[in-house]
């Protein structure tokens, strides 16, 4: 085709509706409101923050619970240490050799003589004395 021909040939014209600039209509739609949407998001975010709030502070009531337990466990060791010690430091002085001694002869006992032994055979003793 010639330069002359394809002047001659134009695009065909278009039809006039397709000029014409629709505007939207705009219409309500029943059953959706704003609120109803909002709500579910809001009480969700409410919820985070209420969580967000009060784990903590249960948390940090727990520990000093815990905490004052702790201390109270541990005056009560600290305690029954100090009896413990006390009563090792009475059954040192008791058990002593003089005090066992002295102790001994209040009730009335006397030293151990050497010992002997018994024949049972012949029912006689060999060896070691009576007790003074």
């Amino acid at each position: 085709m010639s330069a002359s021909s394809a002047a001659r040939t134009r695009p065909a014209s278009r039809p006039d509706f397709l000029h014409e600039v629709s505007t939207p209509q705009l219409r309500v739609v029943e059953g959706v409101s704003q609120r109803r949407r909002l709500l579910p998001i809001v009480v969700v975010i409410v919820l985070v923050l209420v969580t967000a709030i009060v784990v903590p502070m249960v948390l940090n009531t727990r520990m000093a619970q815990t905490s004052f337990a702790i201390r109270e466990q541990q005056l009560e060791l600290n305690r029954l240490e100090a009896e413990a010690w006390t009563a090792r430091t009475k059954l040192r002085e008791v058990s002593s050799p003089g005090n066992l001694e002295k102790a001994a002869k209040n009730m009335g006992m006397v030293p151990a003589a050497k010992t002997g032994i018994i024949t049972l055979s012949s029912g006689t003793i060999e060896g070691g004395n009576s007790a003074r």
